[in-house]
């Protein structure tokens, strides 16, 4: 077992900060290299982005045909911003005198540069914008969405598919909503209008909302529930198989084999409620008092809300 993340072991001794800077170079530029395969974790604004557009640069100077590099990110901002960077760049580079140039691509490379890939560096913008479709810089979203347009048949999906927008998916869901409000007043369904008062009984409208929003993002595991359950007789069945929970255990039965909660005792946590009274919030009080009822309730499922 470890006792935690451990420092890299060429971190810097010095307190010089240019020490720091310089070591940050070279781990970015090795991060970068486009002769390694590399994994990045670092904090939001540490510096990935830099380093993901000198990767891509740095590949397009070793001679990799821009068509064949391919940037994914989870975000539209987040390929734009990379997609302008390394455009911006390149841009620069082409109007760059002999010795500006020299300057910057050896800030990259950590070597100094030689005629021939000063002349490369100088070409790459233009081939970056000769390319068929551009540099594949976009989000993993569109990048499935192409393969599937691509691939229709394989994927099963109808050829002329189109992806929702978040407006249109909203209009979904809100006529969705709007017919399950329907149904249960204009329908003799007696399920549909006990689950729907069960849903009211439990949240307001919104929770409602957002319990149509969860299905539809779940449908396919919810379906597949479905067929499971109807395998093994009921959705009952189903729950107490997946759970380990047999067929002739009770709410109280299965209550009682781990009550009291272990933990749940000494003086120690029964100061720390004292204190979450006294000087907690209002949600903190909330839990303590329930907390509090735990402690000398000896009914388990006097606990659990009817």
């Amino acid at each position: 077992m470890s006792d935690g993340p451990s420092l890299p072991s060429n971190l810097p001794t010095s307190d010089d900060p240019s020490a720091w800077i310089d070591w940050t170079t070279v781990e970015q530029s090795r991060a970068s290299h486009p002769g390694q395969s590399a994994w990045v974790s670092a904090n939001a604004g540490s510096g990935k982005t830099h380093v993901l557009t000198q990767r891509v640069i740095r590949l397009l100077l070793a001679g990799a045909r821009p068509s064949s590099i391919l940037c994914l990110t989870y975000t539209k901002a987040a390929a734009s911003e990379m997609s302008n960077r390394v455009f911006d760049r390149l841009a620069e580079w082409a109007t760059l005198d002999d010795a500006e140039l020299t300057k910057r691509v050896t800030a990259i490379e950590q070597r100094v540069p030689d005629r021939t890939t000063l002349a490369t560096a100088r070409q790459l913008f233009a081939k970056a914008l000769e390319t068929p479709g551009g540099l594949k810089i976009q989000t993993i979203h569109a990048f499935c969405e192409a393969l599937l347009h691509q691939f229709p048949l394989e994927a099963n999906v109808a050829g002329h598919f189109s992806v929702l927008d978040d407006r249109a998916a909203i209009a979904v869901l809100a006529e969705a909503r709007r017919s399950l409000l329907t149904a249960t007043s204009t329908e003799n369904n007696a399920d549909l209008a006990e689950a729907f008062s069960q849903v009211l009984s439990i949240a307001d409208e919104s929770g409602l909302e957002t319990l149509i929003s969860d299905i539809v993002a779940n449908r396919h595991a919810i379906r597949q529930f479905r067929r499971e359950s109807a395998r093994h007789g009921s959705i009952d069945a189903a729950l107490r198989l997946r759970f380990g929970i047999s067929p002739d255990e009770t709410e109280a039965s299965r209550a009682e084999a781990y009550w009291p909660l272990a933990g749940l005792s000494g003086p120690v946590f029964a100061h720390y409620i004292r204190l979450a009274l006294e000087k907690g919030g209002e949600k903190v009080r909330s839990v303590a008092e329930t907390l509090e009822r735990v402690l000398v309730e000896r009914d388990p499922c006097s606990m659990v809300p009817s």
